[in-house]
């Protein structure tokens, strides 16, 4: 039998439940390194419910624990722990996990602030553990596909990206904290998948412009249903007719990277009326419209003087392009520019990619491809812009990486006791 890595999920939520199903997708490829040695969680009763759901999913009953220190006390064998706590909680496990001698997987965003994020990197970096951010949307095939593209020059030398996407209206999306400032909000919960990607696609941001706003200050409970209420049903009980919204629902905003290429992020999720999404990347031979995380759609390809190519007819622009095992296994094929796949099996395929991945880098002393690093490096896009609009002015990455730009970020820090 392979070798497993004793894990155990801290955080035992919606995103803990996604994460177990991750698990088991892990466990049903053949290809499992992971065994789920406990469930930790502040309040007892989510972890003992996340527990029994991992003894029906896994066939076997992680022990349940309130606190890292007992949990370790208890089950020295666990390495590993899987943070998956509210965002505003990272700092606060990671750190402590860290210090107890654990590698960390943590869920993006990877910290609440930049200060936050300083703090797990450097405990990290003190403890000389892994440090591995979920940062999924990369992982899917499709995405590896638009960067292989890019990668080959099938579009020349990238000049412009744009990545647009307007809607929300005044609704809750999904679960009201993701209209707390203090959690970050929803430009740094969804917009860090973004900035991400578009890092992963075009290289670092040096320096962004934004103008930022919150167009609906009060959000109301969204009865119809969307991909991934069925995560969250258990809460959605408790979701009040109306809130208050304190974070800006709305960015618009400029980017230079570092390569020279120049950006359009436009993320609104204050939009009433017809939503819309577009994007693209321009380069000295073409554009590339990359399809979509999660849904499986081909990219398409135009180059000045030629036809749309799309589908299996984009594969031969990269001979060498290939999936890794597990990710061929999930979604059915080492060179894949589409896939069929429902949605909920592509998310908890994804998670278990970049668990199993997390669990190699433990196991055999690699280095994970979003590191501390590259998830500050997310984080920071999304501050950064935070920071411009606040501050009416570009602000570069390396200003809030540092802390020298940090008046947006002074509040929160403070209600988290980050001083």
């Amino acid at each position: 039998a392979m070798e497993t890595l004793a894990l155990a999920i801290v955080g035992c939520g919606g995103m803990g439940g996604r994460h177990l199903l991750g698990l088991k997708a892990l466990a049903e490829s053949g290809l499992n390194n992971v065994t789920l040695a406990a469930v930790c969680d502040l309040r007892r009763e989510n972890a003992e419910a996340l527990a029994d759901d991992a003894a029906e999913l896994l066939g076997y009953r992680p022990a349940a624990y309130g606190d890292l220190e007992t949990m370790i006390r208890h089950q020295p064998e666990i390495r590993a722990v899987d943070v998956t706590t509210d965002v505003g909680a990272h700092h606060r496990v990671a750190v402590p996990a860290f210090e107890l001698g654990l590698h960390v997987l943590c869920e993006k965003p990877l910290a609440v602030t930049m200060r936050a994020a300083n703090r797990i990197l450097a405990a990290a970096d003190q403890a000389g553990r892994l440090l591995s951010v979920a940062e999924n949307y990369r992982r899917d095939p499709i995405c590896r596909l638009n960067k292989a593209l890019i990668d080959a020059g099938a579009i020349g030398q990238p000049r412009m990206l744009f990545d647009i996407s307007v809607g929300g209206g005044n609704r809750i999306i999904i679960l009201p904290w993701r209209h707390d400032r203090n959690v970050g909000g929803i430009l740094l919960d969804a917009g860090v998948h973004n900035a991400d990607l578009m890092q992963y696609y075009l290289g670092p941001v040096r320096q962004v412009y934004a103008r930022t706003r919150r167009w609906e200050p009060i959000r109301y409970r969204d009865d119809s249903s969307g991909n991934l209420t069925g995560f969250y049903a258990r809460w959605a009980a408790s979701i009040p007719d109306q809130i208050e919204a304190t974070a800006e629902d709305s960015i618009i905003a400029l980017m230079d990277f570092e390569s020279g290429a120049q950006g359009q992020w436009t993320s609104c999720y204050g939009a009433r009326g017809q939503g819309f999404g577009q994007g693209g990347v321009y380069g000295s031979e073409g554009s590339l419209r990359p399809g979509g995380a999660r849904s499986g759609r081909s990219p398409t390809l135009r180059r000045h003087e030629g036809d749309e190519i799309s589908g299996d007819d984009l594969l031969s622009l990269v001979p060498d392009h290939r999936l890794d095992e597990l990710t061929a296994r999930l979604f059915g094929g080492e060179r894949l520019a589409s896939y069929d796949v429902p949605f909920p099996v592509a998310d908890r395929s994804l998670l278990a990619i970049e668990i199993h991945e997390f669990a190699e880098c433990v196991l055999h002393g690699r280095q994970p491809e979003v590191a501390g690093v590259e998830g500050r490096q997310a984080l920071a896009l999304c501050y950064a812009a935070l920071e411009s609009g606040l501050l009416d002015r570009p602000v570069r990455l390396n200003e809030v990486i540092s802390g020298t730009a940090a008046s947006y970020e002074a509040d929160i820090n403070a209600h988290w006791g980050l001083t």
